[in-house]
């Protein structure tokens, strides 16, 4: 089986994030994505941060009708900050040897990969699916390629056949500009978020009062 694993704060979950799943889940051929609502991630210092009950909640009914999607609570459940090599580690015993982990991220995230805990091994156990964060243009160059070419180059815990591999497992999808920050802003303000996240995740803020001022 090949097992996509979407990690994020997905703080909260939307349109966007399930669109790049479901991309990957198409065009890599995958059996399934397994959504990873994120602990204490050592690469980000979120102070609006919301409870990891609520992430992984919206997770849940934002896919509860597609049949391809899982959501774990392996890393909220975890105490301290959440490594990805623990994460991988953990799911290759689940899973077993005979499955292949393919860790999904965006470009955004290439520049700091180097910095990983045992990111030389982490890379040994799992593939990499890079996905765009860039526009597409309207002649369909994505302006991704040029970048990751160029940020692969200057990672040097990675084999030429590892950054052949990324190159070639990348996955280009629509221009989306959506992000959790937007959100939060937009629902501070009191603004609309239809159509930004599913019925679910909208009706789920607005019953339990999230992202409102204090």
């Amino acid at each position: 089986m090949n097992i996509g694993i979407f990690g994020g704060s997905f703080n909260p979950i939307h349109i966007g994030h399930l669109i790049v799943a479901e991309e990957v889940y198409q065009q890599r051929a995958l059996s399934k994505v397994i959504f990873m609502p994120t602990g204490i991630s050592p690469h980000k210092e979120l102070t609006d941060l919301l409870a990891s009950f609520h992430r992984y909640q919206m997770v849940k009914d934002a896919i509860r009708d597609n049949e391809h999607f899982e959501v774990s609570d392996l890393e909220i459940k975890r105490s301290g900050k959440s490594y990805t090599i623990d994460t991988i580690s953990t799911l290759k015993e689940m899973y077993g040897k005979y499955h292949n982990l393919f860790l999904i991220m965006g470009t955004d995230m290439i520049n700091e990969i180097s910095t990983w805990k045992a990111i030389d091994v982490l890379s040994t156990m799992c593939h990499f699916v890079v996905v765009n964060r860039f526009p597409v243009s309207i002649h369909g160059n994505n302006s991704q390629t040029s970048f990751l070419k160029r940020d692969l180059c200057e990672i040097t815990v990675f084999s030429s056949e590892k950054k052949s591999e990324i190159e070639r497992l990348k996955v280009t999808i629509p221009a989306i500009g959506i992000s959790s920050t937007e959100i939060r802003t937009r629902l501070r303000s009191g603004r609309s978020i239809r159509y930004l996240v599913p019925r679910c995740v909208e009706d789920y803020i607005k019953s339990h009062n999230l992202y409102r001022k204090s």
